[in-house]
């Protein structure tokens, strides 16, 4: 009979071909269906190596920060640079992680802008107290066990501030957008 008709015998041979094409159909509308809805288990960016690697770099960002803080008295360096080093590492961490982070962390960020201000600004005005100008800066040398002779500044206060405003400001400015999102 198929001998006689050829287009059913080609109909037994497209039917598999016909099969898999559906499938393949079908299997798209899935995929597309599960980009458009797609949404990371609580938050942040569903990405192992990415998350684990950011875990591994917090410590190494943080690490550099401090140094920059610390040095930036004497070297290139100092509060602002160091508040946007720690700023970027938790803009990472917030990317990695999403608002569990956020909620999360224990450390209230949005407090660090009036107690950053209020140590810079307490800088500025030590100086009148004593009959100098504003800002006028102080220094002196205290021996510390391990450390040697170490250098205290009022200037290191003053950048620990802007360090504290820095960090505040930018996260509270981050985390605003990412929470209207």
């Amino acid at each position: 009979m198929s001998r006689e008709n050829p287009d059913i015998a080609n109909l037994g041979e497209v039917q598999p071909i016909a099969e898999k094409r559906k499938e393949r159909i079908e299997t798209s509308k899935l995929l597309e269906a599960v980009e458009k809805n797609y949404q990371p288990k609580r938050g942040g960016i569903n990405n192992i190596l990415l998350k684990t690697a950011s875990l591994i770099l917090i410590w190494f960002i943080m690490l550099t920060s401090l140094y920059i803080l610390v040095a930036g008295h004497n070297a290139p360096g100092g509060g602002f640079i160091a508040g946007l080093v720690v700023s970027g590492g938790m803009v990472l961490m917030y990317l990695c992680f999403g608002k569990p982070f956020v909620t999360n962390t224990r450390v209230n960020y949005r407090m660090f802008l009036p107690v950053g201000l209020s140590c810079a600004l307490g800088t500025g005005l030590g100086g009148l107290f004593f009959g100098k100008p504003f800002l006028t800066h102080a220094f002196g040398h205290v021996p510390l066990p391990f450390f040697g002779d170490w250098e205290l500044t009022s200037a290191s206060v003053f950048d620990f501030g802007v360090f504290l405003v820095v960090i505040g400001t930018c996260l509270t400015i981050i985390m605003n957008i990412g929470e209207n999102k």
